[in-house]
């Protein structure tokens, strides 16, 4: 290739940065999406499994049938987190490829510990009312110290400040029971991952 044709040093970082800074703004764009799947996977999620044990006196488990919706809904959340953050970063080489990859496995990862833990509990002797609370909250943990960390990668306020916001939900929703875990879980978290893809979705690009 003649030298007038190749790329110099300057110029190729110049490409690099214009690259990463695209898939910064399609992440950006795409964000909204992502916070409405979670949104909906803790909204309707939860409120199964609430509506399934709001009767119970005294408290049992949540019905199989809600359980099945939750899990669905996170698996769900899950692949379209996964494959909005691959669209986003798809030709991008690099640390913001490497950043991607492993915000995308963060989850399974998270979630998968999450549920041998909840297994080990259960098996350890755990009573009803511990595995509820357990399994209102622990999601919520899982999700909360993910979108902290995900914040410090890509220095975002908003999912910074909704990290928090969801880990404060998550330490609130286990002083109130297996029973107001799952409702506080349901509103104040998946009411507020819909919050925040309503203020997104409008804000200014």
């Amino acid at each position: 290739m003649p030298d007038d044709e190749a790329l110099d040093p300057r110029t190729a970082a110049a490409l690099i940065e214009q690259a990463q800074a695209h898939a910064r703004d399609e992440l950006a764009i795409k964000q909204p999406r992502l916070y409405a799947a979670w949104g909906a996977a803790w909204l309707v999620g939860l409120g199964a499994m609430w509506l399934s044990v709001r009767g119970q006196h005294p408290y049992r488990d949540p019905a199989g049938w809600s359980v099945a919706i939750l899990a669905a809904l996170i698996v769900a959340a899950i692949a379209i987190t996964i494959i909005t953050t691959s669209q986003a970063t798809r030709g991008i080489g690099g640390a913001s490829v490497r950043q991607g990859v492993m915000y995308g496995l963060a989850w399974p990862a998270g979630f998968a510990a999450l549920f041998v833990i909840e297994g080990a509990l259960s098996h350890a002797g755990a009573n009803g009312k511990v595995m509820g609370v357990i399994g209102a909250t622990g999601p919520l943990l899982v999700t909360g110290l993910i979108y902290v960390v995900a914040a410090a990668i890509w220095l975002d306020r908003t999912m910074s400040g909704f990290g928090i916001w969801l880990l404060a939900v998550a330490a609130a929703a286990a002083w109130a029971g297996p029973v107001g875990a799952l409702a506080v879980g349901a509103l104040a978290g998946g009411g507020g991952f819909l919050a925040v893809a309503a203020y997104l979705s409008r804000k200014p690009g």
